[in-house]
């Protein structure tokens, strides 16, 4: 079985929850199936020939291949995102016209986007698997070296956010909720990538005082194993749901406080592997029961990992990765299976 996997590009920085995805997916099954990604500026129809099957990720078809897709022989698979099925008309005709003409079968991976994917798919098949997340990399690391590395100090209590700063990531829900919390001892550590400028300036003045601390954290693990929680201030996430923010910190042993969604709700049972939230009143109560300690933070911490060890563990999602893909390069049962 040979398996091509299409994204538009490859390589560090690998914070790109899309690309993070493939990286995972290959890792899990490229020891028992023959892939070979290739990105956006090598694909070509020759190239495309040599597959069984072209597993399609964040990639768009150029116009010069389009021919080639509308009348292939291979089966394609698209794994879909959540900002492929957002309600603005270029996205949507987008994604209507590669359902109808390039895309045969569908990988989602959660339910509610299997049921918002359905409505366009018109009985095409549509596959749930959950991202398989290398667990044994994303573990925990001493704290103590982890803290000293990232120059954070031994005694403060640590609440982190890590990633992009834009209009869907509400860092201003973490700033309200801090501001409710008369503790010098708590401060905020930020990791951020990808800053819109506008959103910054929102946030300027809370972000420059002594109780935010910036780090540049190459490996997303000693940051995970250095807050006290780990804030996900986002309602509904637009590339990889579970958020793999959430699932790689969780895994890695770190408490989570999440958006209360369907999604989020799915992975986090309030208090016993990690804590949601759904206003700024109820976050800064998670922080301040921190604080006191009315819960026990490792249990909750210990209590995250062995979610994503018995539900998202690489070893386990490995093989239903296989069997989808032998199903789908099974061309006479490939409109029979859901």
């Amino acid at each position: 079985m040979r398996v091509a996997i299409l994204v538009e590009s490859w390589g560090e920085p690998w914070n790109e929850g899309y690309k993070n995805l493939a990286k995972y997916i290959v890792e899990a099954v490229n020891s028992s199936v023959n892939m070979t990604v290739i990105p956006a500026n090598k694909v070509g129809f020759t190239t495309l020939e040599d597959f069984d099957l072209i597993h399609i990720f964040n990639y768009s078809v150029p116009l010069h291949l389009f021919p080639y897709f509308v009348r292939r022989r291979r089966p394609v698979v698209k794994h879909v995102a959540k900002k492929e099925l957002d309600i603005g008309i270029r996205p949507f005709v987008t994604t209507l016209l590669n359902t109808k003409l390039l895309w045969d079968t569908f990988i989602v991976t959660t339910p509610i986007l299997r049921e918002e994917i359905r409505r366009l798919t018109k009985g095409k098949p549509v596959f749930c698997l959950p991202p398989p997340i290398p667990t044994s990399y994303f573990k925990k690391l001493n704290k103590e070296e982890c803290r000293q590395t990232l120059g954070l100090e031994p005694n403060t209590l640590y609440i982190g956010y890590t990633g992009t700063l834009n209009r869907f990531r509400d860092l201003g829900i973490i700033a309200r909720a801090l501001k409710l919390i008369n503790n010098e001892k708590v401060k905020l550590v930020l990791s951020l990538t990808n800053i819109t400028s506008e959103k910054f300036a929102d946030l300027k003045k809370f972000l420059m005082t002594n109780r935010v601390k910036f780090v540049n954290v190459k490996d997303v693990r000693l940051f995970y194993s250095s807050v006290d929680l780990l804030i996900y201030p986002v309602a509904r996430e637009g590339a990889v749901e579970p958020p793999l923010t959430l699932l790689e910190a969780m895994s890695s042993g770190c408490a989570v406080a999440a958006y209360k969604n369907v999604v989020n709700s799915n992975v986090i049972s309030n208090g016993h592997n990690g804590f949601l939230f759904s206003s700024v009143e109820s976050l800064a109560e998670i922080i301040n029961n921190l604080i006191k300690e009315e819960f026990d933070i490792e249990v909750v911490a210990r209590n995250a990992r062995k979610t994503i060890i018995e539900n998202y563990d690489s070893s386990i999602l490995r093989k239903s990765y296989i069997e989808l893909y032998e199903k789908i390069i099974s061309k006479d049962n490939l409109f029979k299976i859901s």
